[in-house]
């Protein structure tokens, strides 16, 4: 037994110095194949690669996405640098756009849509859209507001296809209040006047105006300043965490 696994072991090693004198790999490494997703919106479709770097003739490179605008059915290739290429094909864009409803309710917007089965909801930010955000959703979706007025783009799912987008804007809900300084007095020396205040929440840092004109912004309870020749209004404000202002707080200087 011993004899024939010592001549079985000689028979390989003499196969891999053949394979090797032949200039012939044992085991040549497989090219890989792209890895992507492809998606239609409209008349672009998207491309974005999962693994590796990739090209595509006649597409545009934006960010991850390589990008083409075209309405009609097509097919292209997509190269996996040092790999492989592969062919890729796209339907028509869809013609239809869906209809939306908004019910405003105080904390959130019902969004209704109307045309097709499902429907995917993205995010827009700085008018650029966030294709990564997108939601699926049937029929209908709350959307919570926030302080700050979003913006989204609603598109309609048919055969893995999407419509073009339908854009529309939620209102902000009210800012929470953020409480005005305490205790805010004057005081002054021979050549400066102080404004000097108490705060005890959180907050971003405080605004000072002179006659409602925007004189300076500090984060301690005090401000300094030329005294004035003539009588003035200061007022205080507080900007909160969250980057709301105060109704503020106004004090009189008399010369």
């Amino acid at each position: 037994m011993k004899r024939n696994r010592d001549h079985l072991n000689k028979a390989f090693f003499s196969l891999l110095l053949f394979l090797s004198a032949c200039g012939i790999k044992a085991n040549p490494e497989v090219l890989k194949e792209p890895e992507v997703v492809v998606k239609r919106i409209g008349d672009k479709v998207y491309v974005k690669s999962l693994s590796g770097d990739i090209k595509i003739k006649d597409f545009e490179r934006e960010g991850e996405y390589w990008i083409k605008e075209r309405p009609e059915a097509f097919c292209f290739f997509i190269e996996r640098v040092g790999g492989k290429s592969k062919k890729y094909c796209v339907g028509k864009s869809l013609q239809e756009k869906p209809a939306l409803e908004i019910l405003e309710e105080e904390e959130y917007v019902r969004l209704l849509a109307y045309g097709f089965e499902s429907y995917k909801l993205y995010s827009i930010k700085n008018g650029t859209l966030l294709l990564e955000s997108g939601e699926e959703f049937k029929n209908t979706k709350e959307i919570k507001k926030d302080y700050w007025e979003r913006c989204y783009a609603v598109t309609g799912i048919k055969n893995s296809s999407e419509s073009a987008f339908v854009n529309f804007c939620v209102k902000p809900k009210k800012a929470p209040p953020v409480e005005d300084v305490k205790k805010l007095e004057i005081r002054q020396s021979q050549e400066k006047l102080y404004l000097v205040w108490f705060y005890d929440k959180e907050y971003r840092e405080f605004v000072v105006y002179m006659n409602g004109e925007e004189i300076g912004r500090t984060v301690g309870f005090a401000f300094e300043m030329p005294i004035p020749k003539e009588k003035v209004i200061f007022t205080v404000k507080v900007i909160g965490p969250l980057g709301f202002e105060s109704e503020g707080i106004s004090v009189v200087y008399n010369p």
